[in-house]
């Protein structure tokens, strides 16, 4: 299953990578280019009790999706050999925040503008999507590096 995304030296297979770095890329124009064309809009549109939550989702999804473009550039940085596997499993350098999006908005988002909880879902997808890529990378048995991971390959060749 792991090889279906994981190359023997446990890097993300490029294909998989460039997906979704371009994901990434391509959510993060999009909802610059909405929140740039329909601030006012949106603002106007949104009831004064609800504007702090439509405020927090606003901050979860840049922050999301911008430590999603990070991450896959730190990945794309090992794939290249620019940076090590260690380096990249650091704390710092990994997605360490996989709670930012348990919670939900917090209401009920008929109020809110369709494209907003559009953008909102596929940030929260696409996080989740690279924190579960990050814990497999760096976290299991599988990972580099992981002695038990090189214990089963010896055993294998036995």
């Amino acid at each position: 299953m792991f090889k279906d995304f994981i190359m023997d030296d446990g890097t993300l297979r490029s294909k998989l990578l460039d997906e979704l770095y371009h994901e990434a890329l391509d959510l993060s124009r999009s909802i610059a280019e909405y929140f740039q064309c329909n601030k006012i809009g949106n603002i106007k549109s949104v009831p004064s009790d609800l504007m702090s939550f439509y405020s927090l989702e606003c901050n979860r999804m840049t922050a999301g999706v911008m430590q999603a473009m990070s991450w896959c550039l730190m990945q794309k940085g090992v794939r290249s050999g620019e940076i090590t596997y260690e380096e990249a499993a650091e704390k710092h350098s990994r997605l360490t925040d996989n709670d930012l999006f348990d919670n939900q908005i917090g209401c009920e988002t008929e109020a809110f503008p369709k494209d907003f909880v559009i953008y909102s879902e596929r940030a929260r997808v696409l996080y989740d999507r690279i924190v579960r890529l990050d814990r497999i990378l760096y976290d299991t048995p599988t990972a580099k590096g992981n002695p038990v991971h090189g214990l089963m390959d010896k055993i294998e060749k036995i």
